[in-house]
C-alpha cells in the first residue's frame, strides 16, 4: 500500500512517497495533494521517492500528470531518491530527460532557483534552429 506524507523545507513542499507505486496505490492520492499544495500558493515540489521500491507505468504516468500539473501552473516539479529500480524505470522512459532528480533531499533543495531550460540532449540542434 502506498502512502504520501508531507513536510515543508523552506518554500518546497517535499512529497513523501512509500511503498510501491504501482496501479491502483497512490496515483490519486498524489494529484490529490498536488492539487492542495498548488492551491497554497506553493509551486515547487519535491517528489521523494527515497522509499518506493518499485514502480510501473500507472506510477510513471502519475508522476507526468504531477509534472504537468506543476509545470502548468509555473511551478517545478522535482524528484529524490530513486531506488536502482525506480531510477532504470524512469531513464528507460527517457522521463529523467524531463524531470531533474537528486540523490539527496538537501541536494534537491539547494537546486530550486537554478533550474535550466531543459537538459542538454541530441534535440538540442533542432531546437537551437528554432530559437536563432
Amino acid at each position: 500500500m502506498m502512502t504520501i506524507g508531507i513536510h515543508y523545507n523552506g518554500t518546497i513542499a517535499v512529497l513523501d512517497l512509500k511503498g510501491k507505486f504501482i496501479k491502483g496505490q497512490g496515483g490519486h492520492q498524489l494529484q490529490i495533494l498536488i492539487d492542495k499544495v498548488l492551491t497554497a500558493g506553493t509551486n515547487k515540489v519535491l517528489l521523494n521517492l527515497t522509499d518506493v521500491p518499485i514502480i510501473d507505468s500507472m506510477g510513471i504516468g502519475e508522476i507526468v500528470r504531477a509534472y504537468t500539473k506543476v509545470h502548468g501552473a509555473g511551478g517545478v516539479l522535482k524528484l529524490v531518491g530513486l531506488t536502482d529500480r525506480v531510477y532504470g524505470a524512469l531513464r528507460i522512459t527517457q522521463l529523467l530527460d524531463l524531470i531533474e532528480s537528486h540523490k539527496t533531499e538537501e541536494d534537491a533543495v539547494g537546486s530550486f532557483g537554478k533550474e535550466k531550460k531543459g537538459r542538454p540532449r541530441k534535440k538540442d540542434k533542432d531546437q537551437q534552429s528554432d530559437s536563432e
